[in-house]
């Protein structure tokens, strides 16, 4: 049997490791964003404002879609990145054949519940339109059939990562995600599909990265071959994937239920006309997700690099890691806002030509970024605790925001603000939420005995 290659992350300058890991990464989000943003102007351009409000109303769902998926591969790569780390290679077959079998059996699941209650939830969601209701019926539809390529992508992208090939995900993602806008743009503005064109663009550019994936994992250098599909039991890790997982997946959660809550806000508490706040609420939340997604592949590189040092023992080199990642986040975090702010008419107008929707976005976007600069480092922190097994101290970080605070307050503060009070529920959630991270990292420094309850102090190392 041929040697293991030697551990990448574990060895050489943290630094040129950092770059070479995170900077694919982050780039492999930056296009999925960017994706996100082009699906949006074709929306609005080829087919006309409803159909874009339609897919806004749906996002609550299709990011329930997304939660489910990041439960699996999230928990996964908790689990993959230590046992790599460690070389107990065995373990890793087991627990990346566990996912595949529990991403598969979540994903019937859910095509079996749509079936049953789909055209009610999405009446529901459409407030009772009969246009946005068959708009968004369509998209969501085609989306949840598909959903199986959503789940065994994100198992087998969390594990290349893991593996260390994130220039094989740089590039195959770059190649998905043009083919995935110019499919969308075919089926869109050629072929005139509406919305179907944008779910389905979708489905066939991740045939595509499956495909792709496919042939390195029969041809390439990698202990992750199909085979060890056969190998290995298909429920192995089930429990411990789901709790290492459940922290950020159930955080994907909570941005819809968010979501679901602000439209529900502005139809009791909204102050303009309800379609263009709609619009303009659409067109922000494209862009803040179009930002937020490489703050979340920093996170993964940060999660892998941790991993795979705390599963070496190498607890110096797990330290340096968060240290650059927290930089990394404030810099980035406070740029974005302050670039969001004072661009929000030109970006607006990349989506709509209307006056009425850009001045929305132009009035709202202020307040839903007021504060992100401290969103980012407060990611990586919960990453962290992920990234080293501590799941009750990342399930804290990664859910008290938008299930404590988000929640009650996007409900609560309109009822003294007005429609402002929607729009102000975020940054005073991330207030609380730094609050919650200053006794948690207290607590964390008495039980493990932690300098500033983050890195480790000399001769004492965390379990």
């Amino acid at each position: 049997m041929s040697k293991p290659p030697e551990n990448a992350f574990t060895h050489g300058p943290m630094p040129a490791i950092f770059a070479r890991t995170a900077l694919p990464i982050i780039f492999v989000m930056g296009m999925n964003g960017l994706l996100t943003v082009a699906d949006a102007v074709f929306l609005g351009i080829y087919i006309g404002p409803e159909a874009l409000g339609a897919v806004t109303l749906m996002f609550p769902m299709y990011m329930l879609v997304v939660a489910l998926a990041t439960l699996v591969a999230s928990g996964m790569s908790s689990l993959l990145a230590r046992h790599l780390g460690g070389q107990r290679l065995d373990a890793a077959k087991a627990v990346f054949t566990g996912a595949h079998g529990l991403a598969l059996a979540i994903s019937v699941v859910l095509n079996v519940l749509f079936v049953l209650v789909g055209h009610q939830l999405v009446l529901l969601t459409a407030g009772g339109s009969a246009e946005l209701a068959a708009l968004g019926e369509i998209y969501l539809r085609i989306t949840v059939l598909f959903s199986p390529l959503v789940f065994v992508l994100s198992v087998n992208s969390d594990a290349l990562r893991n593996e260390g090939r994130v220039g094989l995900m740089a590039a195959m993602s770059l190649l998905v995600a043009l083919a995935n806008i110019g499919f969308n743009y075919v089926l869109i503005a050629v072929l005139d599909m509406g919305v179907a064109g944008s779910a389905y663009g979708t489905a066939m550019a991740q045939i595509l990265a499956l495909a792709i994936i496919v042939v390195f994992r029969l041809r390439g250098q990698t202990v992750l071959r199909p085979q060890v599909l056969l190998a290995h039991s298909w429920v192995s890790g089930w429990g411990r994937i789901l709790a290492l997982g459940a922290p950020q997946s159930l955080g994907f959660v909570g941005l819809a239920l968010n979501a679901a809550a602000i439209v529900a806000a502005l139809q009791l508490h909204g102050e303009g006309d309800y379609a263009v706040t709609i619009s303009a609420y659409g067109i922000t939340t494209r862009v803040m997700t179009f930002v937020y997604l490489p703050l979340l592949g920093l996170g993964h590189a940060m999660q892998t690099i941790a991993g795979n040092n705390y599963g070496a023992r190498d607890f110096g080199r797990t330290d340096a890691s968060l240290k650059l990642t927290l930089g990394i986040a404030l810099i980035y975090s406070l740029t974005s806002q302050i670039i969001l702010v004072l661009f929000a008419a030109p970006i607006a107008g990349m989506f709509v030509s209307a006056p009425a929707v850009i001045n929305s976005v132009v009035r709202i976007t202020p307040m839903m970024t007021a504060l992100f600069f401290l969103a980012g480092p407060l990611m990586m922190l919960a990453s962290y605790f992920q990234a080293i097994g501590q799941a009750s101290r990342a399930a804290i970080l990664g859910l008290s925001k938008p299930y404590l605070f988000a929640l009650p307050l996007t409900f609560a503060l309109p009822l003294a603000f007005g429609e402002t009070g929607v729009w102000l529920a975020g940054p005073m959630a991330e207030i609380l939420l730094a609050l919650v991270a200053m006794v948690v990292l207290a607590q964390t420094a008495r039980s493990l005995g932690l300098r500033r309850g983050l890195f480790s102090a000399e001769r004492v190392q965390p379990a």
